[in-house]
């Protein structure tokens, strides 16, 4: 053999043999080894596998960017906020169709009050929650009936409002109303409650410590609830005074409570004080639960508020 060759079967660019088996395991026999791997070398399981977390992770992907997109959504866009004088006072000149009473004993001058003021309200389900204030205009309106409404708008979100009309010498409350809007992520939820009441007759001539019964019957729309019953008492607990910019006005105070049954349940308290010249309320505060039925069980809005005139004179 020459020693080209030689150099070529037994030198350094000679292929290296196969390697010893393991101890203790038997040698292959020729032809034997690993089955072939289907899909490019790929194991099909391990495939699968791969696909089912690459599905579940973009789920999760997009769940996550459509909270965040949702609370995102109710921060800026979606939040209560202050209704503004002007904007009050536009809504009363659009409603305004000439005066139909005059100002007198038990009525105050029509238009738009400063008042501050401040709510907390709060859902159980869904949980949501809404803070309100210290801007809170004060609405008075007149009726065709000699009545007037008068309205406080805590927030872009929530506003309430009392009829009260002059009866003879006496002063009564014929109504009552309430709305509020919520935002579950970017979806609007409102609800307007509205309240006939038994005429709660609140005499001019007052004893300290004297109550008188009431009750008022109201739905609620577009969310039905079904009859709601608010009944109790509301008491004369004297007079007082109450500076408003600078000049003290007499003031008479009234505590109301009361019980809600029918297609709402809970219970309800307010401190009012009303100007002793024209019944105006002067300040107040007020606290309310309402357990309500919903598709996923009772759903309990709680509140509580006050609101404090700053203004005599109103802008119409």
């Amino acid at each position: 053999m020459s020693p080209v060759l030689e150099q070529t079967r037994h030198g350094p660019w000679a292929p290296l043999p196969p390697l010893p088996p393991p101890i203790g395991e038997r040698p292959a026999p020729v032809g034997e080894g690993p089955p072939p791997r289907s899909g490019g070398g790929r194991r099909p399981g391990l495939f699968r596998r791969h696909r089912a977390l690459t599905i579940v992770l973009s789920v999760l992907a997009v769940l996550v960017l459509v909270v965040a997109g949702g609370l995102f959504y109710q921060w800026r866009y979606a939040g209560p906020r202050q209704v503004s004088g002007s904007s009050a006072l536009q809504r009363f000149r659009a409603g305004a169709r000439g005066p139909v009473a005059e100002p007198g004993a038990l009525r105050p001058p029509a238009g738009v009050y400063a008042y501050t003021g401040t709510a907390h309200e709060q859902l159980s389900f869904p949980p949501l929650s809404h803070n309100e204030g210290p801007h809170v205009p004060g609405t008075v309106t007149y009726q065709k009936d000699g009545c007037w409404t008068f309205r406080l708008d805590y927030s872009t979100l929530h506003w309430q409002s009392t009829t009260f009309c002059p009866r003879d010498n006496d002063l009564v409350e014929s109504a009552r109303a309430g709305w509020y809007r919520w935002y579950v992520g970017a979806l609007p939820v409102s609800d307007t409650a509205t309240f006939t009441c038994v005429e709660m007759i609140v005499p001019v001539v007052l004893s300290p410590g004297q109550g008188f019964a009431f009750g008022c019957r109201g739905t609620n729309s577009p969310i039905n609830t079904g009859t709601v019953l608010m009944e109790g008492t509301n008491s004369y607990l004297g007079t007082g005074t109450v500076r408003v910019g600078g000049t003290s006005v007499t003031t008479l105070h009234f505590r109301e409570v009361a019980q809600i049954r029918g297609g709402q349940t809970g219970t309800s308290t307010a401190d009012t004080w009303v100007s002793a010249a024209d019944g105006l309320p002067v300040k107040g505060t007020w606290s309310t639960t309402v357990r309500s039925p919903s598709p996923f069980g009772t759903s309990t809005l709680t509140g509580r508020g006050s609101f404090t005139l700053s203004s005599l004179q109103p802008r119409r």
